[in-house]
């Protein structure tokens, strides 16, 4: 599949667990873990999305570390991955990336642990883009928090089913987002 893929993952505007729009925090893990499940499944870019100063801050410390000599020599694959990341204040910063590469806007497919209106299943969206001649860049957008909020989903042109796991819809499903990235990306890019 020769879909360009972008990881997105929003710290803004996401709803607290009273529902209330927030801005949530970068972790360390999320720099980490996130940038090698991209790697590991071929997105040319993932994009951390806040618009605090001090946290773009603590982002670039943290990739200024794994970008030096240094680190690239002792731990090269991570590295690797954690070149993928590119820090934006907002949702719009990433669009314009990605079309200043491609020429266009991206499909913009948002993942949640919540049942969406209109929610395309893993399968019947990975043949969309297996279909052949397909090269519309593709940015798939993960929440923190308790879930993006509503006032994003302008953007959003195609909504995921949520993962659920063995109890089904009714069951415990409050993923890390970390893990959400890694079976959304194996299931969509994955062999």
């Amino acid at each position: 599949m020769s879909v360009p893929l972008y990881v997105v993952l929003l710290h803004h505007p996401i709803r607290n667990r009273e529902g209330k729009l927030v801005t949530t925090a970068v972790t360390n893990m999320d720099i980490h873990d996130i940038s090698r499940t991209a790697r590991t499944f071929g997105a040319s870019g993932y994009f951390l999305v806040t618009p605090i100063p001090v946290q773009h801050e603590l982002v670039n410390r943290i990739l200024g570390h794994w970008r030096t000599d240094g680190s690239r020599e002792y731990h090269p694959d991570r590295a690797e991955a954690v070149n993928l990341v590119r820090l934006a204040n907002d949702f719009r910063e990433v669009k314009d990336a990605i079309r200043s590469v491609h020429g266009e806007d991206p499909e913009v497919v948002l993942t949640s642990a919540r049942s969406l209106p209109n929610s395309i299943s893993y399968t019947q969206y990975r043949c969309e883009l297996e279909e052949p001649g397909r090269t519309k860049p593709v940015a798939m957008v993960f929440g923190t928090g308790w879930g993006v909020s509503e006032t994003f989903y302008p953007e959003v042109d195609r909504n995921l089913a949520p993962i659920h796991g063995r109890e089904g819809q009714e069951g415990y499903n409050h993923l890390s987002v970390r893990s959400a990235v890694a079976i959304i990306l194996s299931r969509l890019f994955g062999q």
